[in-house]
């Protein structure tokens, strides 16, 4: 039981039964129909109407059965209409979206139930400082040095924020730890860092005191302050650390503006409001009071359910909106360690964990978290790697369509690391007949246009290429013999066998000097070509290839292969050859 007390109330019982499942298992009870759990004066009936969020109201359905599960691999439960079957199995046909937490009580000896019931407008300093801590002491280089981030250039920022002295700073050398601020700009206008304005900035308090510190914008305020509260020094924020009407500083910083996030110890992100006038709410002494809604849901015996707000971040629409920018989209993919200002609860994501003010710390959901983090920038080459990125940047908003190269270009830089040759106008040079087959099946696409008419002609996005285009894009489902599930759809299940042209690449219509674009996948393949040769590869082994795992009705050339194969640069990966 959750409570120390016992509860007469068998639904009540029922419910708090289920959080009692181990995490990795599934459990499902009945709870009855819905017109004997809504009949009576327990608390759970008032609340129970409130949580199941069907197409209709609850009562609505009268006669059906009201169930609640808990699905393996996670601690919170769902309400459903459900019929039982003859064997006894419950088969839910309408599942409600409010995904319920247990409150953890303090008056239990075991402590049942991982939830927390945070102050709806103020966030707890100590829970950041605590984050912070902990991912330091417990996970070490998993989140100092990923995977995708060996190898990356570190890299000193030109200038830098110091908090304690309140004044922009030159870098004070190689190594120094310092955090970096995410946020829109959006329309708000405010005072930034210029050639006229640099050796100003320089000056000790210009940023925590005076007239230039009260015309900054409240997002940058408030991550100065925060930064400054958890012990930090040093922040890096575009609009004083970037010399905005120096076409040098700035083009130096927009192409090592992926390297910036990604060396930040760790990330502050402003994901919320549409612009750099909201703030960072919710921190007492800092920044304007938050508006945290939390559904509670009470039932008997003092326990409760919590479940987030229904309720969409109103500003999640807006083309200024963080989710919607495509700037902001490489500031995330980059960042180690992100400390979460949104809608919701305070979020701390890093490469071992993601952790919410109202949820206590589980370890066994931290693993899966890790486990199922899925990497973007992997040790290999790979068409599927790069489809999920590139879909979800090309639907992202520019004030300028033509920035679309310059907000890809720190994504590009860090696939030139994997991809051999690198990558043209967003087109893998080793995968380039395959990328060239990218296409928009599902959605709607718009073409870019340069604004200026005057470059349009040699400078403009190629319509060949999908950076040319803004939505939803995908590559061709090119299995490149990775060892995966089956897929879900028939058309995914294409491969491709050889080349049938060569393809040649120039600076300009009228350039004299082409050059020939390396493609080199058929070649790659090849070599894989020969099933016994391919165990003596250097850095390869192999193992029995189990069949339950083969891809439904898809047949390499060749036939099925016995052994499958993973590489010491990525062992997480397997791939079978014809």
């Amino acid at each position: 039981m959750a409570s120390d007390e016992e509860t007469d109330c068998e639904v009540c019982a029922t419910i708090l039964d289920i959080y009692t499942a181990e995490f990795e298992e599934w459990d499902d009870e009945v709870l009855g129909t819905v017109a004997d759990v809504l009949d009576g004066d327990c608390p759970h009936t008032e609340s129970i109407r409130r949580a199941a969020n069907f197409d209709r109201p609850v009562t609505d359905y009268p006669d059906r059965l009201l169930a609640i599960k808990k699905e393996s691999n996670q601690t919170a439960t769902r309400l459903g209409l459900a019929e039982v079957t003859p064997e006894g199995d419950i088969v839910f046909d309408n599942v409600s979206t409010t995904p319920m937490e247990l409150v953890s009580r303090g008056d239990q000896e075991f402590r049942l139930g991982r939830g927390i019931l945070p102050d709806p407008q103020w966030i707890e300093l100590k829970t950041i400082l605590g984050w912070v801590s902990r991912c330091e002491r417990e996970h070490g280089d998993k989140c100092n040095v990923p995977r995708w981030f060996k190898g990356v250039a570190p890299v000193d920022p030109e200038w830098l924020v110091d908090v304690v002295q309140g004044c922009v700073v030159s870098s004070p050398g190689k190594g120094t730890r310092y955090t970096a601020l995410s946020y829109t700009w959006g329309q708000c206008s405010y005072r930034k860092n210029t050639e006229d304005m640099l050796k100003q900035l320089q000056q000790p308090g210009i940023l925590s005191t005076g007239q230039f510190a009260s015309q900054l914008p409240p997002t940058i305020r408030n991550a100065m302050d925060i930064v400054k509260a958890v012990g930090q020094r040093y922040i890096w924020i575009d609009a004083l650390c970037i010399i905005q009407d120096d076409l040098e500083s700035l083009t130096r910083n927009l192409n090592q503006m992926q390297l910036i996030y990604a060396n930040a110890h760790f990330c502050i992100m402003g994901a919320t409001g549409s612009g750099a006038d909201f703030g960072l709410r919710g921190l007492k002494g800092i920044s304007h009071p938050r508006d945290l809604e939390l559904r509670v849901y009470e039932l008997a015996g003092g326990d409760k359910l919590a479940a987030g707000s229904l309720a969409l971040d109103p500003s999640s629409g807006t083309k200024h909106a963080y989710s919607q920018r495509s700037w902001t989209f490489q500031e995330w993919l980059f960042s180690r360690r992100r400390i979460v200002f949104n809608h919701g609860p305070l979020k701390w994501q890093c490469q071992c964990a993601c952790w919410y003010e109202h949820l206590e710390v589980n370890p066994l959901a931290d693993n899966k978290w890790s486990l199922a983090a899925r990497e973007k920038f992997g040790p290999s080459p790979s068409v599927w790697d790069l489809t999920s990125t590139v879909s979800e940047f090309n639907i992202k908003s520019l004030t300028m369509s033509e920035d679309a190269p310059k907000s890809f270009a720190g994504i590009q830089a860090m696939l030139h690391r994997v991809h051999p040759g690198g990558l043209l106008f967003g087109l893998s040079e080793f995968f380039f007949d395959i990328f060239l087959a990218w296409s928009s099946l599902y959605s709607d696409i718009e073409r870019r246009y340069t604004t200026d008419a005057t470059i349009a002609k040699n400078a403009g996005l190629p319509s060949w290429s999908w950076i040319g285009w803004q939505g939803e894009i995908t590559f061709p489902y090119d299995a490149e013999f990775q060892f995966i599930k089956a897929w879900h759809y028939p058309e995914q299940k294409s491969g491709f066998r050889e080349p049938v042209t060569q393809w040649f690449t120039m600076a300009s219509p009228n350039a004299s000097n082409k050059r020939k674009v390396g493609s080199q996948w058929y070649n790659y393949k090849l070599k894989s070509s020969d099933d016994a040769n391919s165990e003596t590869l250097e850095g390869w082994s192999q193992r029995l290839n189990e069949r339950q795992h083969q891809v439904q009705r898809f047949k390499l050339p060749g036939g099925e292969p016995n052994h499958v194969y993973s590489h010491t640069s990525d062992p997480v990966q397997e791939y079978r050859v014809i």
